[in-house]
């Protein structure tokens, strides 16, 4: 066998091959109708099937917004000026009645102190309710003679309370013409008429006496407390405290609150004065270690 002979058979062995191949190929290709699509497959139990189906023309999904009526605007706007004007009202009747201004106070512990006096110094009368500021309040009433604390507290809508702590009056500082209360602390603040049993302190300096030691005020009254009948004392600042006696003469006893023992030295000297016939014009135990007398 030659090679043109081999090369033959070859030849028709791949034409053999082609033609097998498209013969398969235009059979396949013919048996197909219509498009390439996989039905959907059952679940069970899922209810009958529904194709979804968009809205438009072109097959795709439109969003759709809730559409907004003008009835229901006009609705939202008349509510709304309602209510403004039920503020308004409010605040028109707040600010005109009667009951929401300031129109007195319930006080306690005031006895030395008139209330009118406490109620206009507060500067709460005819103050409306919304400007009522009771820490202020409070240190205007502290400011006034004779007021030692105040606490205010406020009741809606306008009821006030107040609570003071007056200043207890020891002595009455007598200086000149005026005539001054002088509380425990040795502090003057302006008397407010004659209190019974207040010892009475005249001022004997040279000077204004715009406050008293507090050793004074302790000397003061233990000189009371011990001679009652005691109605009058003196006050300088080079010896302290003086009482005129009435059997003619100045005693001097200083300050403090040794008085007992002042006094019984002072009654000692007397007696041994007496007692020699003398009539001294002052009798000075401010140190009671060393009297003296002229």
């Amino acid at each position: 066998m030659n090679m043109t002979e081999s090369r033959s058979r070859s030849d028709v062995v791949r034409d053999r091959r082609q033609r097998e191949q498209t013969r398969r190929f235009n059979s396949t290709s013919g048996a197909v109708r219509g498009p390439l699509i996989s039905k959907p497959r059952r679940v069970e139990n899922a209810g009958p099937y529904r194709p979804i189906r968009g809205r438009g023309g072109d097959g795709g999904f439109k969003l759709s917004l809730p559409s907004v009526s003008l009835d229901g605007l006009m609705n939202w706007r008349t509510l709304s000026l309602g209510i403004c004007a039920l503020l308004i009202g409010i605040l028109a009747w707040a600010m005109t009645d009667g009951r929401m201004y300031v129109q007195g106070i319930n006080l306690g512990g005031a006895s030395l102190v008139p209330q009118d006096e406490i109620y206009a110094q507060s500067g709460l009368a005819n103050v409306h309710a919304f400007w009522i500021n009771p820490e202020e309040a409070a240190e205007n009433i502290m400011a006034i003679p004779g007021i030692q604390d105040a606490t205010v507290t406020v009741q809606w809508p306008a009821t006030v309370n107040v609570v003071v702590v007056e200043r207890v009056p020891q002595v009455l500082l007598i200086d000149g013409s005026r005539s001054w209360w002088v509380d425990k602390t040795g502090a003057r603040y302006a008397s407010r008429g004659e209190l019974p049993g207040l010892l009475p302190i005249v001022n004997d300096s040279k000077t204004e006496v715009t406050s008293l030691p507090t050793e004074v005020i302790q000397g003061a009254l233990q000189l009371r407390e011990l001679r009652p009948n005691i109605e009058q004392l003196y006050f300088d600042f080079e010896r302290g405290l003086s009482y005129q006696d009435g059997r003619g003469w100045r005693g001097y006893f200083g300050t403090g609150t040794d008085m007992a023992q002042k006094l019984a030295v002072y009654e000692t000297l007397v007696a041994d004065l007496q007692d020699n016939g003398l009539s001294p014009k002052v009798i000075d135990v401010t140190k009671p270690l060393s009297p003296y007398y002229r």
